[in-house]
């Protein structure tokens, strides 16, 4: 997936191109966004099929990434009222370039490619603490999934440091493929 990546004004920054990760995408990865574990944790999860790590390219260099996770959810509630359903997960977008279309590019071909995959929808957590994200997806589609907000808790680590637990209140929005 290709597209002119606007400015402020509608300016051309330059072609930006959407495409599965790779493992020699890893290191361009983790020099701009570490999490080195997540990404690694990613691509293993693609090579085992049925989750695939989307990045937006721009000037060589990776500027955004979803993951569509298609591997049964942590969160019991999730299991329990989405079964089966995949999760885009871990939207990210560089600051410099936020607000300029490269999320809902992003967003879109996480959809596209669960569609491909065979799925007739898809899910997304927002932390409840999120109303910006949460109107970006609602105009995109997404419609709350009825069952409240869910506790949800992953580890992440920042670049090369420990290991830390975070817990974040999330409610779950879907959307019909």
């Amino acid at each position: 997936m290709t597209g002119p990546c606007p400015r402020g004004g509608g300016e051309v920054l330059g072609e930006m191109r959407i495409r599965s990760g790779s493992d020699a995408d890893l290191d361009p990865l983790v020099e701009v966004f570490g999490e080195r574990s997540f990404f690694g944790d990613c691509l293993a999860k693609q090579q085992a099929g049925g989750s695939v790590l989307l990045v937006a390219w721009l000037d060589g260099w990776p500027v955004g990434d979803v993951f569509l996770d298609g591997d049964p959810a942590e969160e019991p509630e999730i299991r329990r009222w989405l079964p089966g359903v995949p999760r885009l997960n871990h939207l990210e977008v560089l600051g410099p370039l936020q607000r300029r279309g490269i999320g809902t590019a992003l967003v879109r071909a996480g959809e596209a490619t669960a569609r491909k995959l065979g799925h007739r929808r898809v899910a997304l957590g927002v932390g409840v603490d999120n109303p910006d994200a949460r109107r970006l997806y609602e105009r995109l589609g997404y419609a709350d999934w009825g069952h409240g907000s869910i506790v949800a808790t992953y580890q992440d680590r920042d670049r090369d440091g420990p290991l830390v637990t975070i817990t974040e209140t999330i409610d779950m929005l879907v959307k019909g493929l």
